[in-house]
């Protein structure tokens, strides 16, 4: 099977690295608290700090290169991971509804995310699309799927 056509906004990589920080920081709070409360010694919380920044740095390029997406024919297909490659195929007489989202760190970067959902439930979300791309995605799906577009 052929990797989808469509890559992500190259800002995604920033918002990434940005969350990803964020979440390093917190393990690392969280580990600096550890020392206090069980007396730990020194080495843990810098090799959990250490290694919590590293993947923040990693993961994120690493994530792009794998994420693509696609409307073809009968379905929208789109891959991702970053160690593991996913594949998903969501057939268009599945599609329910479509909508868009854009939390805060998305609204920083200017980034929507896809998101598609099925009778089952959420089928897959898009993340890092600007939002001329999300809308026309949005759009292209609805009227294709017959889905409501939120």
């Amino acid at each position: 099977m052929e990797d989808p056509k469509n890559h992500l906004s190259r800002s995604v990589v920033n918002l990434w690295l940005v969350a990803g920080g964020l979440v390093a920081l917190i393990a690392t709070a969280v580990l600096v608290v550890a020392i206090v409360v069980f007396e730990l010694p020194l080495w843990v919380p810098l090799a959990g700090a250490t290694l919590a920044f590293a993947l923040a740095i990693v993961v994120p390029p690493l994530r792009y290169r794998r994420w693509r997406y696609e409307i073809r024919s009968d379905d929208l297909y789109f891959s991702r991971g970053a160690l593991w490659l996913v594949r998903t195929l969501v057939p268009f007489d599945r599609i329910q509804y479509v909508e868009t989202r854009q939390g805060p760190l998305d609204r920083s970067f200017g980034l929507h995310q896809l998101v598609v959902y099925t009778g089952a439930g959420r089928a897959g979300t898009i993340p890092g699309l600007e939002s001329d791309e999300a809308q026309k995605l949005r759009d292209e799906l609805s009227r294709v799927a017959g889905a409501v577009s939120l």
